[in-house]
């Protein structure tokens, strides 16, 4: 599998840190010029975005903080990724498999497969660590990308075991 290595899936470029969005659609109309500018997206990727959010919203309620996992069929990108943000003051977001219930989240890992099912070993090595109240306390106290990106890498691992 060619993306299974952490250099292919978290890039510099793709963490946003302490920053305000009202709800979810101001957030992906925010990062879609930079997934598009950077090769990452197709153009039908955010309207794609928008709908399967509206649909299969992605809301943790995770301790201490609340982590959205937005993603859309594979079709709608070209290379994988995960766009990694923290926001500044909480997103209002549907909690997942409970649309009439809204969380406040403060993490937002949109992300971007390739491969049909790929995305559910990944969703599970991630789902491992949000579920570690310590693990996401240090990614809310983490000063700047480079911090985020250390402890992303060194938590999340995504060779597959032998």
């Amino acid at each position: 599998m060619e993306n299974e290595s952490n250099n292919q899936w978290f890039f510099k470029d793709l963490v946003l840190l302490d920053k305000n969005f009202h709800n979810a659609d101001q957030f992906f109309d925010f990062t879609f010029p930079i997934l598009s500018k950077g090769g990452y997206v197709k153009d039908s990727f955010l309207t794609a975005i928008k709908y399967r959010e509206s649909v299969y919203p992605t809301a943790l309620p995770t301790e201490p903080y609340v982590v959205a996992m937005p993603h859309t069929d594979i079709e709608h990108v070209i290379k994988p990724f995960i766009f990694v943000t923290r926001v500044k003051s909480a997103v209002p977001w549907c909690e997942m498999a409970n649309n009439d219930n809204v969380l406040k989240a403060n993490f937002i890992f949109l992300l971007g497969f390739i491969e049909k099912n790929g995305h559910i070993d990944l969703l599970q090595k991630l789902m491992s660590c949000f579920v570690n109240p310590s693990f996401l306390a240090s990614l809310y106290q983490a000063k700047n990308t480079s911090e985020i990106l250390k402890l992303l890498k060194s938590n999340i691992n995504f060779k597959e075991s032998s």
